[in-house]
């Protein structure tokens, strides 16, 4: 009979540990106790694939083409001299916008920047714009970033990407993130010409390669470099 009972609190115990750690996994494979100055969000992410280009069988999502990105962001920067947190640094995490912003409040960071691709029943549709919440807090940052974006050499053809003006969104990651953040909706990942540079890169007139995450990761660099001066 003790026996029965010290086993039945070993399983007891070991059933909490597990529920902790199912409620601390998410935060656990983010910058977790990290401080900065800022805060990348990659979009969507875990069950969650956010926007996804059917031509390529799936294989072309934004969860895995944000993280890409937020990446070689995050590299740029730190060679710049930023420190940046990360909500997310893996494919396998769900995160919801209450986990992102609470995470992002943690960091005691500058700026948040939110990083997406959009999508459209049209495969030939693509544009870049970014999202703000509140007009005091984040419309400036909105407003930078997006004048950076729209340097984005066009997929489809010569000359930059087509523009839409930033506008107010209703996200809880801007409208409860202590600092000025933006959600940037780079392009359009269900264009196929979009989708093509994403997955093949794309050889320039010199004869190299250029990924077209290198090149969002290099525009977003450039617009968080003007609005928040290298520390």
């Amino acid at each position: 009979m003790y026996m029965s009972k010290r086993l039945a609190l070993v399983l007891a115990g070991a059933v909490m540990a597990a529920l902790m750690v199912a409620m601390t996994g998410v935060a656990s494979a983010q910058d977790e106790g990290c401080k900065g100055d800022i805060v990348l969000d990659p979009g969507h992410g875990g069950t969650d694939p956010g926007a996804v280009n059917n031509t390529y069988d799936g294989l072309i999502t934004e969860k895995a083409e944000t993280l890409k990105v937020a990446l070689d962001l995050k590299d740029l920067l730190i060679k710049d001299g930023y420190k940046v947190c990360m909500t997310r640094t893996t494919n396998e995490e769900t995160l919801s916008n209450n986990e992102r912003y609470t995470y992002a409040n943690t960091t005691g960071a500058r700026v948040l920047v939110s990083i997406h691709m959009n999508g459209s029943s049209s495969s030939t549709a693509d544009y870049t714009t970014t999202l703000f919440g509140k007009w005091r807090k984040d419309k400036a940052l909105a407003n930078t970033m997006f004048q950076s974006l729209s340097t984005l050499p066009s997929a489809s053809g010569p000359g930059t990407i087509a523009t839409k003006t930033p506008y107010s969104f209703a996200s809880g990651v801007l409208l409860k993130s202590n600092m000025p953040a933006t959600i940037a909706e780079t392009v359009f990942i269900t264009s196929n010409k979009e989708a093509e540079w994403l997955r093949d890169g794309r050889k320039m007139p010199d004869g190299t390669v250029v990924s077209r995450q290198h090149q969002i990761a290099q525009k977003l660099e450039a617009g968080i470099r003007s609005y928040l001066p290298t520390p």
